[in-house]
């Protein structure tokens, strides 16, 4: 081989590699950012709600095109130990693993996503923004209405909605005589209690990659909010 056919074969390798590089043969990683400042909820009823601020800012600007909104994903237990262990294997899990923490969450923990009445099929439940807004979930038992509120605005969302096995409308309200052992999105336990149950919920981002594969942030944990009958 001559030294030109060799350096034009050099040349060649190197662009290859660039292009490679550059997007050609390596899919971009996209990292999305999780939802912020969860509200800590309590059974007293002016505190008895989720709310956290959305990282639609850091997402729009870093992840623009693959990044689509906001999840919520819950579990209903009238058992506390039940689900303070709960929480805390998929707390541990979510450190170790957050890039996987989604599948735990509902393959394993079997977490249920949150719909809303407006939009009971739509997904993300919260569509991105490029401002971040501060999300507000009431169940029916504090001092704020029975609602999804996304900035400040309920008229995309209104009433919440579970997703569950159930077929009627009811079924899918946080109503307290809706709460069946047999509901897919219920931890029932013998022990636990008769009159009060406890839905734990996580907020992560949502958006996908290069290859229109679903992609979610590591989880935020929202806490439990506490229902009476």
């Amino acid at each position: 081989m001559t030294i030109g056919k060799f350096s034009g074969l050099i040349g060649v390798i190197v662009s290859c590699v660039v292009l490679s590089l550059s997007g050609c043969g390596i899919d971009e990683y996209v990292y999305l950012y999780p939802v912020t400042n969860p509200h800590v909820p309590s059974a007293d009823s002016a505190n008895n709600y989720f709310s956290f601020l959305t990282s639609d800012n850091k997402n729009s600007d870093e992840a623009s095109g693959y990044f689509k909104g906001f999840e919520i994903y819950y579990r209903i237990y009238n058992s506390e130990s039940t689900r303070d262990s709960d929480v805390v294997a998929i707390n541990n899990y979510n450190s170790d693993n957050p890039s996987s923490a989604y599948s735990y969450l509902i393959n394993t923990k079997k977490y249920c996503r949150l719909s809303c009445s407006v939009r009971p099929i739509d997904s993300p439940l919260i569509p991105g923004s490029t401002n971040d807004r501060i999300v507000v979930i009431d169940l029916g038992q504090s001092i704020k209405p029975y609602e999804i509120s996304v900035g400040g605005n309920p008229s995309l969302y209104a009433e919440p909605r579970r997703t569950n096995n159930e077929t009627t409308e009811d079924d899918k309200r946080f109503i307290f005589d809706e709460f069946d052992s047999g509901d897919s999105d219920y931890t029932y336990s013998s022990s636990g209690k008769s009159d009060t149950v406890y839905i734990q919920a996580y907020a992560l981002a949502y958006g996908y990659d290069q290859s229109y594969k679903s992609i979610y942030s590591e989880l935020c944990n929202l806490g439990y909010v506490t229902l009476i009958d």
